[in-house]
C-alpha cells in the first residue's frame, strides 16, 4: 500500500497541453518520491485532458479532474485541487512552469527544519525557452517588508515560490474565486495581513522555473476590462480596510501606490465610476489628498479628450503616473550560482 503523500503539487490548467506535458515530467523526475500531483482542468479545448490521462496512466500519483463548479478560473481550480489533496504540505504550480529535480525534497526538508512556519518561500528563476537560459531571479527580499511590496505590486515571490502547510491554506480560506485579476496578489496579501508565520529560505538553491512567454510580461500589465477594473478596486478597498488599524507610514505609502494604480488604470481606460470610487475610498482612508484628486481628474479628462496623443502631453501624464509608483524589481536580479 502506498504511503500517504507528504506533499501535494496542485496544478490548474487551461489550454496548456504542450507546456503541461513538460510540467508533469518535471514532477515525475523528482528525487523525492512521496508526493501526489493533482491537475484541475478549467474546460480546455486543446489536448490537455489527453495529456492528463497519459500521465495518470503512467503514474498513479498523478490525478486529474475537471472543474465542476463556478466561477471559471485558476483560483477555483487551485481550491478544488487543494480540497482533493491529502498531503501535509502543498505547492501551487502553474501548468507551464517547471520544478527542479530536487524541489520537493528541498521543500519537505525545510519544513522539517522549520516546523513552526505556515509557509516557506524559495528562490525562483525565470526562463524563456528552456531552463538552461534561466539566469534571472523572479525577485528577492530586501529591507522593505514583503507586505509593503505586495501592496505596491512588486511581488517578492510568485505563486509557486512558497510551499504551504495544508492547514495554513485553510487559515486564509484559499484563493478568492470571484476575482477577475490579481488573484495571486490577493492570496498572498491575505497571508501577510493575517500574520501567518513564514520564512524566506534565501540560502536555498532556486528550485522552480517560471516560464516567461514572449507574448506577455511577468510584471503587472494594463488591465482594461470593466470586470478587471472592478476587481482591482475591490482588492484595494478590502486590503486597505484590513490594514486600517495598523497603518504605518510605510504601509500608507504602499497602499497609496496600490490605490494610485487603480485610479490611473481606471482613468486611462475611461472607467470613471471605478476611478471615483477608488478616489472616494482613498480620501476616506487618508491615502489621497485634494491635490491627488485634481491630478486624477485631469488625467481622466486628457484621456477622455484624447489629447494624450500629443507627445508632450503624454510625457507629462506619464511623469505624473510615475511619481506615484516605485519601479518593480521583478525580473531584475541576475542569478549567480
Amino acid at each position: 500500500m502506498n504511503p500517504k503523500p507528504e506533499i501535494s503539487v496542485l496544478i490548474p490548467n487551461y489550454n496548456r497541453g504542450t507546456f503541461l506535458r513538460d510540467t508533469l515530467w518535471s514532477v515525475l523526475e523528482q528525487s523525492f518520491s512521496n508526493w501526489e500531483a493533482i491537475v484541475v482542468d478549467d474546460g480546455s479545448t486543446d489536448d490537455s485532458l489527453d495529456v492528463c490521462r497519459e500521465f495518470a496512466e503512467r503514474d498513479a500519483r498523478i490525478r486529474y479532474f475537471v472543474r465542476d463548479r463556478q466561477p471559471q478560473g485558476a483560483p477555483t481550480c487551485r481550491n478544488i485541487a487543494w480540497e482533493k489533496s491529502i498531503g501535509e504540505y502543498v505547492l501551487f504550480l502553474d501548468s507551464d512552469d517547471l520544478l527542479a529535480p530536487f524541489c520537493l525534497e528541498q521543500r519537505v526538508q525545510a519544513f522539517h527544519q522549520y516546523p513552526e512556519m505556515d509557509f516557506l518561500v524559495f528562490p525562483m528563476l525565470i526562463f524563456s525557452k528552456d531552463t538552461s537560459d534561466a539566469d534571472v531571479l523572479w525577485n528577492k527580499p530586501g529591507a522593505e517588508s514583503d507586505l509593503e511590496r505586495f501592496l505596491r505590486l512588486d511581488s517578492t515571490w510568485q505563486t509557486s515560490g512558497p510551499a504551504w502547510k495544508r492547514e495554513s491554506v485553510a487559515k486564509i480560506n484559499g484563493f478568492t474565486e470571484n476575482l477577475a485579476c490579481w488573484q495571486d496578489v490577493d492570496f498572498h496579501l491575505k497571508a501577510l495581513t493575517q500574520s501567518l508565520n513564514y520564512l524566506h529560505v534565501s540560502h536555498a538553491k532556486p528550485d522552480i522555473f517560471y516560464r516567461r512567454h514572449t507574448s506577455g510580461s511577468i510584471s503587472q500589465g494594463e488591465i482594461n476590462s470593466p470586470a478587471k477594473m472592478q476587481t482591482r478596486l475591490e482588492i484595494f478597498i478590502h486590503h486597505t480596510e484590513t490594514l486600517a488599524s495598523r497603518m504605518t507610514p510605510a504601509l500608507q505609502k504602499a497602499s497609496r501606490e496600490l490605490g494610485a494604480s487603480v485610479v490611473f488604470g481606471a482613468a486611462k481606460s475611461l472607467n470613471r465610476k471605478v476611478m471615483q470610487q477608488a478616489l472616494a475610498h482613498g480620501r476616506q482612508a487618508g491615502l489621497f489628498n485634494a491635490s491627488f484628486q485634481l491630478k486624477a481628474q485631469a488625467l481622466y479628462l486628457c484621456y477622455r479628450l484624447r489629447i494624450n496623443r500629443l507627445s508632450f502631453i503624454n510625457r507629462k501624464l506619464n511623469q505624473v503616473i510615475a511619481s506615484y509608483r516605485t519601479p518593480s524589481s521583478i525580473g531584475t536580479f541576475n542569478y549567480e550560482s
